[in-house]
């Protein structure tokens, strides 16, 4: 038997500025999301100068080949 594999790519991303209660995530329904968060970011640390982390999470699903 084969497996397959889908991917879907980033499915959540949530940014949280380490030095101050700032933080951001992707919404499902926004178009260009990611490209969004990352501006939003840019913005914080610009006008602020803390540093944020960004952390993504993707999804991929496995299953038999030719199964429903």
């Amino acid at each position: 038997m084969m497996v397959k594999s889908e991917k879907f790519g980033i499915i959540h991303a949530y940014a949280q500025c380490n030095e101050c209660d700032w933080d951001a995530a992707i919404k499902i329904h926004e178009t260009g999301r990611m490209g969004k968060l990352r501006n939003r970011i840019y913005a914080h640390v610009n006008k602020t100068g803390h540093t944020v982390t960004l952390e993504t999470g993707n999804s991929t699903d496995y299953s038999l080949k030719g199964a429903k």
